[in-house]
C-alpha cells in the first residue's frame, strides 16, 4: 500500500492521509476488520472525534483509518450501582446527557466534548482541572474490552466496583494512543452530580508568592477539586473565553469548589482570608462558574503552533512557571498534580520556541519530570522528540507493544 498521491478527506495528521477507512458498528466487526487489515499488511490508525489527530510522532506507514464512531451505544446503565457500560464511540457530551437524567456524572474532562469520544479520552489519557480532587481517567475505569491487531477481542476488569482479578488491561490501555489495540467498550464509575460549584479567582503581581500560597492551601479548611495556576496571557485568554471581567496580573490561582450550596458557600468564605491576592479576589458562581470551568478545560486545545506538557513534582511547579517567558508561552497548570501546559504565543519566533523547549525540558527533568509536545510542526517533531527525554520504562512499553501487536500494525510512528 502506498501513500495517496494527493490530500483527501481521510487525514491522519502531519500532512499524511489514509488510503481507506473502515467504520465497524459492533465489537465483532471491529475485531474482524483489525484481523483482516493486519493480514493484508495495512497499517491501522484508530480515530474517534479527531481531537488529538496531531499528537505524537509522524505516521510512518500507509494504511487505513479505523473509525470508532459507529460504536456509539450505551450497553448497560444500572444507575443504582453507580456504573455505566458504553461503547467507545459515544461522545462525552452524549454520555453526560444520559447520566444527567439520573442526577449522575462522570469525572472525565476533555476539550471539544461534543466530538471527543470516550475511547479517545482514555486512549489519550485526557484530563482537566478536576483531576486534582476527582482523580485521573484510569481511576474511573472498571472494565474494558478491546480488539487487538490479530483480530482477538480481549477483556480486562469487570462491571462491578470490587473486581481485582486478571491482568490490568484497563490501566494498560489508558494513554496507549491506539498503539496496542482499539478500545471497543468501557465500564466506568459514575458519581452524583454536585448541587453547585464555584471558582475562586485571585491575581498575584509577583508569581513567586504563589509558592507560599499553594503551600498554605495544604492546611486550608476548604477541599478544592481543582487548583489551577495561570500566567498572565493564559489568565486573560481564559477570562475572555468565559466572557468574564476578571483580574489577570502576573499569576492567577483559580480554585474550584463543588458540593451542596451550603458547603460551597462555606468554602468560598474559608478561602477569603487565604487568597486575597495582590490584585483582588473574585468568587465566580452559577452560570459564570460553568462558563469558566468550560474555558479552563478547553484552553489546552486552543489552536497554536507548539504546545508543551511538562510533568514534575508539584513543589517545583511555581519556580518552573516563573522561569517561563509570557511573551512566548501562555501557561495553564494543574498545580496540585504538577502538570503544566504551555501554548505558544502567535508572534513568538519559531526558532526561539524550539530553543525554549530544550531549556524548559532540562528544567522539567531536573525537577524529576519530563516535557512532551502534544502539538508541534511536523518538520520539527523528529529533532525535538515529542515524547520527551527517553526513560527506562520505554523498553518495557516496547515489549508490551510487541506482545499485543506483533505485526506492528497499530498506529505506527505515533507513540514512542
Amino acid at each position: 500500500m502506498n501513500w495517496p498521491d494527493a490530500p483527501n478527506d481521510l487525514p491522519l495528521g502531519d500532512h499524511r492521509y489514509a488510503s481507506a477507512v473502515e467504520r465497524p458498528d459492533s465489537r465483532d466487526s471491529l475485531a474482524e476488520a483489525l484481523g483482516r487489515l493486519t493480514a493484508e499488511g495495512s497499517a491501522i490508525y484508530p480515530q474517534g472525534g479527531r481531537t488529538a489527530i496531531e499528537c505524537g510522532g509522524v505516521p510512518d506507514r500507509p494504511g487505513t483509518i479505523l473509525d470508532t464512531t459507529g460504536l456509539d451505544r450505551v450497553v448497560d446503565y444500572p444507575a443504582a450501582d453507580m456504573t455505566i457500560t458504553v461503547e467507545s464511540g459515544v461522545t462525552l457530551d452524549r454520555l453526560r446527557q444520559a447520566l444527567a437524567a439520573e442526577g449522575q456524572r462522570l469525572t472525565l474532562e476533555a476539550p471539544h466534548p461534543e466530538r471527543a469520544t470516550i475511547g479517545g479520552v482514555f486512549a489519550t489519557d485526557s484530563s482537566g482541572p478536576r483531576r486534582f480532587g476527582l482523580g485521573r481517567p484510569r481511576d474511573q475505569i472498571l472494565g474494558i474490552a478491546f480488539a487487538s491487531s490479530t483480530g482477538e477481542l480481549i477483556r480486562g476488569g469487570g462491571r462491578v466496583v470490587k473486581n481485582v482479578a486478571g491482568y490490568d488491561f484497563p490501566k494498560l490501555l489508558t494513554g496507549s494512543m491506539g498503539s496496542l489495540g482499539v478500545i471497543a467498550e468501557l465500564t466506568l464509575k459514575t458519581r452524583p452530580r454536585p448541587e453547585t460549584s464555584a471558582i475562586v479567582w485571585s491575581s498575584w503581581t509577583w508569581a513567586a508568592k504563589v509558592e507560599s500560597v499553594l503551600g498554605a492551601l495544604n492546611a486550608s479548611r476548604s477541599r478544592p477539586v481543582a487548583v489551577e495556576l495561570l500566567n498572565r496571557p493564559a489568565a486573560a485568554a481564559i477570562a475572555r473565553e468565559a466572557g468574564l471581567d476578571l483580574p489577570a496580573g502576573g499569576a492567577v490561582l483559580a480554585i474550584g469548589l463543588e458540593g451542596s450550596a451550603e458547603v460551597v458557600s462555606w468554602q468560598v468564605d474559608a478561602l477569603g482570608g487565604e487568597l486575597v491576592g495582590d490584585s483582588g479576589r473574585v468568587a465566580v458562581r452559577a452560570e459564570g462558574a460553568d462558563r469558566l470551568w468550560a474555558a479552563l478545560v478547553g484552553h489546552p486545545a486552543t489552536g497554536t503552533t507548539f504546545t508543551f506538557k511538562a510533568t514534575l513534582v508539584p513543589s517545583a511547579l511555581p519556580a518552573f512557571v516563573h522561569a517561563i517567558d509570557p511573551e512566548y508561552w501562555a501557561v495553564q497548570c494543574h498545580a496540585g498534580n504538577g502538570i503544566a501546559w504551555g501554548l505558544s504565543r502567535p508572534d513568538a519566533p519559531e526558532d526561539d520556541l524550539v530553543a525554549d523547549v530544550g531549556r524548559l525540558r532540562e528544567r522539567a527533568i531536573a525537577a524529576e519530570g519530563n516535557l512532551t509536545l502534544p502539538r508541534c510542526p511536523t518538520d520539527r517533531k523528529a529533532g525535538l522528540g515529542v515524547w520527551g527525554a527517553p526513560r527506562g520504562d520505554w523498553e518495557l512499553a516496547r515489549r508490551i507493544k510487541r506482545a499485543l501487536d506483533p505485526a506492528g500494525a497499530m498506529n505506527p510512528g505515533r507513540f514512542l
